[in-house]
């Protein structure tokens, strides 16, 4: 048996607009529903796992990196939050251009930096030709917000110190966490 062989294959649900994808997981037993990160064609994602294939085992296919934590799950639902305004800043963006074309949304992929711009049917080529200002819109929205400030600075001075003992962010101390400036007492920095 080869180790492609040996490997199973499952289908993910992924992204906003529901894709599905084909992951290999290396020796991961995983069931129906879990939540994981993978990294498919389109970047690192989060996805749910529908059920295991025998899908091609030459074919391409993502890969699991790891089970979804409470840091992902937070991550991913700021993201969409966030992303609801600056889809609708982008929309804006496009009406006041001019530009007859309708944004459904803007997907964001876990890495918080890649978009994924969804039309209601095929955008005109003015539209395509100003998709660059359109993700400096939405980046724009996004750095604005307290989340990625949060994400950028963390919650403040001695977060997680003895003498301060916890963050007080809505999200407690796993929302700055993410960008690794939760101090813990142990933390030389």
């Amino acid at each position: 048996m080869t180790q492609a062989e040996s490997q199973p294959v499952y289908f993910v649900r992924t992204g906003t607009r529901s894709g599905y994808q084909t992951i290999t997981v290396g020796l991961e037993n995983l069931q129906r529903g879990n939540r994981i990160v993978c990294r498919t064609a389109r970047g690192l994602e989060i996805g749910d796992i529908l059920c295991e294939t025998h899908a091609d085992l030459d074919a391409e296919h993502g890969r699991w990196v790891r089970n979804a934590g409470p840091e992902d799950e937070l991550l991913w639902n700021k993201l969409l939050e966030l992303s609801q305004s600056a889809s609708d800043a982008c929309q804006r963006y496009l009406s006041d251009s001019g530009l007859p074309d309708v944004l459904l949304e803007v997907e964001p992929l876990m890495d918080g930096k890649t978009l994924f711009f969804h039309f209601l049917g095929e955008p005109t080529d003015a539209t395509n030709q100003c998709v660059e200002q359109l993700a400096e819109v939405y980046q724009e929205q996004v750095s604005n917000s307290g989340f990625a400030k949060l994400l950028e600075h963390g919650c403040g001075p001695g977060c997680g110190t003895e003498a301060k003992s916890g963050c007080g962010s809505s999200g407690g101390c796993a929302s700055c966490g993410l960008a690794k400036k939760c101090k813990t007492g142990s933390d030389p920095n």
